[in-house]
């Protein structure tokens, strides 16, 4: 009988799970799961998200034993494990997805790629829904990515044949793992419960998620980042599940509907950028950035870490990300707040905020924290604009974001006494610290700064000759502070599966087509000075604190 190896990672399910259908219908699965200490002992790795991808996998193996079969675990480096299973077992070879959120990752699977071919070994790769080797015009690629979404789910399969003499080894614990628990509260991660989340939200949040979304304290956000960080739940069918979803007729509704799509959508596009330039995790898009450097201070990073920058907005993000993990209060634009502050305020190397917040994030997730990190920093995207997107941590953001105080008073409890219209500059108070620099002065600052930056490339045609190039050697940032397993590092990179855009032989359509992804694709006007407004949002737009 047929054999088949399904080496999951990134896509712990049955459904809409094309390699583990394909390898089910030609005959026997193997399902396994590699714990790879290089991974696990990356410095971005955080144990709550080590915590809640361990329930996934259990919840994995309790779908695949409804279906006769069973998760098989092992450990260690997969480059030396799996081509040893092939030959252990009999398989005919593996399939698996092709994965891009880590260079790491692709090292490895460049080197899985060497060791089978060596042995003479198979390896099928399948392409994740809406991620393409092809360099395409991000306009293209949208709709595209909406093609993908229309096509129909893969159907879990029917039933799940593990030969009975292929073992693995035992479900380890955290602390096994290398990591100990860090307090978070834990999602439970299913694909019962992500689909559970998606039903509440069209139930009960879709009215006003458009509207509250700018509100940490409103938790109008899904829920569903950790279980679509590692697969537990497609995008597809979240895509298909909200078009299915009654929107009663409201416009508010269907606005909701509309956007929390196009935030799904986003995020592919982000992995899709890291597709093409794996660089993005060590560096920034363009290298005038990095070249010129940063300010750093470890006082005032470890202030920003703990939540003591006298910013009671700011604080609250702090201390929310290390206690929950994030992904439910600490929703995008407190997330924007808090990130714009160390960068554009404090003037530090954005990576040091990506590090932190994939220590902590439950829903950490590489290309999506870092690309993000990056345009809150002003240093990717929107080559064609001249403004500079930096929020004011003060009483505009507790207005347009914290109205009535109970984010931050609920996180910042020594600013339980304080007034709401306070709270932006509140009062000296005891056990409170004061605010640890001046905000207009280092926005002013830092201004003047990405001004000088951006004057190389702004508006350019072509935008290669500026981009950051892969570095020859790909140690991960962090590993000076936190330690890794950097054995997989110690010579140059020679290879990357899948393999990157080479920006040194592209042509001139390629360069103008690269150039659509960093620049913007509506008509983004630039703030304007203006008085403080209502605290209500206009039903018409989101709020803006720029």
């Amino acid at each position: 009988m047929n054999r088949t190896v399904v080496w999951f990672r990134r896509d712990l399910r049955i459904y809409d799970h094309e390699p583990l259908w394909r390898a089910a219908r030609r005959g026997e699965v193997i399902p396994v799961f590699v714990f790879d200490r290089a991974l696990l002992h990356h410095p971005e790795t955080g144990a709550a998200r080590v915590e809640f991808m361990v329930n996934c996998l259990q919840n994995l193996d309790a779908d695949l034993q409804r279906l006769g079969g069973r998760l098989v675990l092992l450990s260690g480096d997969p480059v030396e494990v799996l081509p040893r299973l092939v030959v252990e077992t009999q398989a005919d070879g593996i399939y698996s997805y092709t994965d891009c959120e880590r260079i790491y990752g692709r090292v490895r699977d460049a080197r899985l790629n060497q060791a089978l071919a060596a042995r003479q070994l198979k390896i099928r790769w399948f392409e994740p829904t809406a991620s393409t080797g092809e360099l395409m015009a991000y306009p293209r690629y949208r709709q595209w990515w909406y093609q993908e979404m229309a096509r129909p789910l893969v159907p879990a399969p029917a039933r799940v044949e593990v030969p009975p003499d292929v073992h693995g080894e035992p479900w380890p614990t955290l602390a096994k793992l290398g990591h100990q628990a860090d307090g978070k509260p834990q999602p439970v991660g299913s694909t019962a419960a992500a689909r559970r989340l998606l039903r509440q939200f069209c139930a009960e949040k879709a009215d006003r998620y458009y509207w509250q979304l700018s509100y940490p304290s409103a938790e109008v956000t899904t829920g569903l980042s950790p279980h679509i960080k590692f697969g537990v739940i497609s995008v597809r069918e979240c895509v298909q599940t909200i078009r299915r979803a009654d929107d009663r007729g409201d416009r508010r509704i269907q606005r909701s509907y509309h956007q929390l799509i196009s935030r799904l959508r986003w995020g592919n596009g982000f992995t899709q950028r890291f597709r093409y330039l794996p660089q993005l995790e060590l560096r920034s898009l363009y290298r005038i950035f990095d070249d010129d450097g940063w300010v750093f201070d470890e006082a005032l990073y470890q202030a920003w870490q703990t939540g003591h920058t006298g910013f009671p907005i700011v604080d609250a993000a702090a201390r929310c990300l290390q206690a929950t993990g994030g992904y439910l209060a600490l929703n995008f634009r407190t997330r924007a707040i808090y990130s714009s502050f160390l960068s554009n305020l404090l003037g530090m190397d954005w990576r040091y905020g990506a590090l932190h917040f994939m220590r902590h994030l439950i829903d950490g997730d590489c290309p999506i924290d870092h690309y993000q990190w990056a345009m809150q920093s002003g240093v990717t995207h929107c080559v064609d604009k001249t403004w500079t997107r930096i929020y004011n941590p003060q009483q505009v953001a507790v207005d347009r974001c914290d109205p009535e105080g109970s984010f931050i008073k609920r996180w910042v409890p020594e600013l339980a006494h304080v007034p709401p219209a306070q709270l932006g500059q509140p009062p000296p108070t005891q056990g409170y610290p004061a605010p640890i620099l001046d905000y207009r002065e280092m926005r002013s600052l830092r201004v003047q700064q990405l001004e000088q930056q951006r004057h190389q490339f702004l508006n350019t045609d072509n935008v290669v000759p500026h981009l950051g190039r892969m570095p020859k050697m790909v140690t991960p940032f962090g590993t000076e502070r936190y330690g890794s397993e950097t054995a997989w590092c110690a010579e140059e990179v020679s290879q990357l599966f899948p393999i990157a855009l080479d920006l040194d032989s592209l042509e001139p359509q390629q360069c103008l087509d690269l150039r659509t992804w960093f620049v913007a694709h509506v008509d983004i006007m630039p703030p304007k000075n203006r008085q403080r407004t209502q605290t209500t949002p206009s039903d018409t737009e989101q709020l803006s604190l720029l």
